[in-house]
């Protein structure tokens, strides 16, 4: 079993945080951890996903249909990769950054939970 890696996440800009997660597990096994993650993170709500990816919706004050966030999940190695960036939202300018990425750090944290030791 390989060691679970944490999440890479940029903070700290205005307009978008950007994460990834590598795990030693299959693509197909992704819509499925993901679905998982977003019931344990309130910041978030699942509409979809397949192999490809996944389309979340920010939950926020000014939330809005041009706030879906979409994951991709791509094969890395023996395993995968779920990559991701979330916009601030729409209409706004630099309005809670803090609050956004510590969202995207949460929603992160509970995939590689959700993924468990792989």
């Amino acid at each position: 079993m390989a060691e679970k890696r944490a999440p890479q996440v940029e903070t700290g800009d205005a307009d978008v945080t950007r994460a990834s997660l590598e795990l030693s597990l299959p693509v197909s096994l992704l819509p499925g951890v993901v679905r998982r993650a977003v019931q344990s993170t309130p910041a978030f709500s699942f509409t979809s996903a397949d192999e490809q990816g996944a389309r979340l919706i920010r939950r926020s004050a000014t939330a809005s249909d041009a706030d879906t966030v979409h994951l991709v999940f791509e094969e890395a190695g023996a395993g995968s990769r779920i990559s991701g960036e979330v916009h601030a939202p729409a209409g706004t300018i630099g309005v809670s950054v803090k609050k956004r990425d510590a969202d995207t750090i949460a929603l992160f944290d509970a995939i590689a939970s959700a993924a468990g030791p792989f």
